[in-house]
């Protein structure tokens, strides 16, 4: 009799811990689905215009002291810094659920112009490509250029122009040469056949002006997140500082 007793509470108070057990995974699931919802609910929440409006500033990194006003009126003003350079852009704002749409008002037009100077082009049976760059209507040396090497549409080689102005590629199979400067026109060269290149680089007023055609930025609460990709840095984080003006 004590013997069964005693497998009988045995058996009660695995029953009991195994009880115990299932209610807890309950609640973490329950705990889960309600994040869950919540999540859903959140992300399919719209925003109107004015919940949207105000002054939102970047808080950091390459872009320090950047501005986005978004006006009652539909109107934006966009105040920008990359580095030492700034402009200022204005255009037409909305709203599609979660996403704001930006338009400038100016526009990017095809321009023929020249995007530099070629001073000198030479062959020296060298295992290098080098190029030695210039500032716009100077002689002094461009230091800090970024240049890339393509094939086959992956990059191969990246480099920076030293003090000197100077940049020196490793001579291999390849499709083109980009060369970058913020500021500056893009100098993009296919064809390459010769090793060496003396380049006087030209200021590109377009790059002045940041255009913005159908592009969408993420709105999180008092944030906008601008997810594209340019030539400087990736994503920028505006948080909304004041209310807007007229």
């Amino acid at each position: 009799m004590s013997i069964a007793k005693n497998n009988l509470i045995e058996v009660l108070s695995n029953r009991t811990d195994v009880v115990a057990y299932y209610s807890k995974i309950s609640h973490i699931m329950n705990n889960i689905i309600y994040i869950l919802i919540l999540i859903i609910l959140t992300s399919c929440s719209s925003y109107t215009f004015k919940s949207v409006t105000g002054n939102y500033q970047t808080k950091g990194g390459f872009e320090w002291g950047s501005m986005m006003d978004l006006k009652e009126d539909s109107n934006f003003t966009y105040k920008w810094r990359v580095g030492l350079f700034s402009g200022e852009t204005t255009g037409k704002w909305l709203i599609e659920g979660n996403n704001l749409i930006l338009n400038s008002d100016l526009q990017p037009q095809l321009s023929t112009l020249p995007k530099y100077r070629l001073i000198i082009e030479a062959n020296n049976n060298a295992d290098k490509i080098t190029f030695d760059l210039l500032w716009p209507d100077t002689v002094e040396a461009l230091h800090g250029a970024v240049g890339f090497l393509f094939y086959n549409g992956d990059t191969i080689d990246s480099q920076v122009s030293d003090i000197e102005g100077r940049m020196v590629f490793k001579k291999q199979l390849l499709d083109s040469i980009k060369i970058s400067f913020i500021g500056f026109k893009e100098i993009i060269l296919t064809n390459i056949n010769s090793d060496y290149y003396k380049i006087v680089t030209l200021w590109d007023d377009d790059e002045m002006y940041e255009f913005f055609t159908n592009e969408i930025w993420k709105i999180r609460g008092d944030y906008l997140i601008d997810k594209s990709v340019n030539d400087y840095y990736y994503e920028k984080r505006f948080h909304k500082i004041n209310m807007s003006s007229m």
